[in-house]
């Protein structure tokens, strides 16, 4: 999914929640959206590794181009091919930010919240666009990615 969709749905669910729950407070909203927007900065490092360069710009339109030559295969075809790993996109975070909320301070639950948010995002669109669902754990995806072809 395009940055800019996880910019404005992440921007409405955190204002929807700030001003539905009275416990939402303001940084906790704003947690909610940062969270459900970076998460997405460990493609940035897989460009990195993969292209050896750090333009942000560059990366973001390597993506777009990826994307759109992915999305040139057969439908049928997609689900045989792996994306690169997502270090950042899986249940693994969304459970390690709940115990620190649990253990340290309720502000690691709004983290939770937006990656869990960014997740689901994700596996409406892998599915609509794939067939299956990707980056629901990030040990799963790895060793699941081992027996796809690379794209």
């Amino acid at each position: 999914m395009l940055p800019k969709f996880h910019i404005l749905i992440g921007l409405l669910f955190s204002i929807g929640c700030y001003t539905i729950f009275s416990f939402v407070s303001l940084i906790g909203a704003g947690l909610i959206f940062l969270s459900s927007v970076l998460i997405d900065f460990d493609q940035y490092f897989y460009y990195i590794f993969k292209k050896k360069s750090f333009s942000l710009k560059k990366a973001y339109n390597w993506f777009k181009k990826k994307g759109k030559r992915f999305s040139e295969i057969p439908k049928n075809k997609r689900k045989n091919y792996a994306l690169n790993v997502s270090f950042f996109h899986g249940l693994e975070w969304v459970f390690i930010f709940s115990l620190f909320g649990k253990l340290f301070n309720n502000y690691f639950y709004f983290i939770a919240i937006g990656i869990f948010l960014h997740l689901v995002l994700d596996w409406i669109n892998s599915f609509k666009k794939i067939g299956r669902i990707f980056k629901v754990s990030i040990i799963f995806d790895y060793f699941n990615n081992k027996k796809l072809k690379e794209f």
